[in-house]
């Protein structure tokens, strides 16, 4: 698990950080956080008592984060027909909303506060470092080289949304159903980020649950 973690890591983030295709980028950074998913299983087999419960917040987190930035992809690459990252130039500008909800994820995805992926990446670490074990540790340090790769590409995609100017001035419009699914995605991702307590017992109890 060690080994299938590390070359994921690996593997998913190189593969997205030469990425200009949204969605290809996304689908890479999908193999590098099974990544770190994998870190969190390989403590749980080196006996973390800590590591069940890590793997349940993170996948949690995973899912609010990826939901959010995959359906705001969906939303903004259709009505500009590309997805290119440069067409996301000024995104802030044509469709607030979303823009600041897919920058929210990406954050989130790159593992940094006050986002619940953040919490969910010092879990899953913390897990395996306290297992005592050298190579978890020694793991859990290429696990943060590769967040360091992760930022690069996943705050260079804000960048370009908030920074760069828009080639078209015109407002990208985005359904009420997905707008309410989006605020739903970015309000776990921040909420679960400044106040994880009832996540983190939610995770622990399920934990418990299958470990009996």
């Amino acid at each position: 698990f060690a080994v299938l973690a590390a070359a994921s890591m690996l593997f998913g983030n190189i593969g997205a950080l030469v990425q200009t295709d949204v969605k290809r980028l996304m689908g890479y950074s999908s193999i590098a956080q099974a990544g770190n998913i994998a870190v969190g299983v390989a403590a749980v087999v080196a006996g973390s008592t800590v590591g069940p419960s890590g793997v349940l917040f993170f996948l949690g987190t995973y899912a609010a984060a990826n939901i959010g930035a995959f359906l705001a992809v969906h939303a903004v690459s259709g009505r500009l027909g590309s997805d290119d990252i440069a067409g996301y130039a000024g995104l802030f500008k044509r469709a607030p909303m979303t823009a600041v909800v897919l920058s929210l994820c990406l954050v989130s995805l790159t593992g940094l506060p006050p986002t619940a992926g953040f919490i969910a990446k010092v879990y899953i670490f913390n897990g395996a470092v306290q297992s005592g074990e050298w190579w978890l540790i020694a793991l859990v340090a290429v696990a943060v080289v590769n967040t360091a790769i992760s930022a690069f590409y996943y705050l260079r995609w804000v960048r370009t949304m908030i920074l760069d100017d828009p080639a078209d001035d015109a407002p990208i419009a985005t359904p009420g159903g997905a707008q309410a699914v989006l605020l739903i995605a970015s309000t776990c991702v921040l909420f679960f980020g400044l106040w994880p307590a009832p996540l983190i017992a939610a995770a622990q109890r399920a934990a418990a649950a299958l470990i009996a």
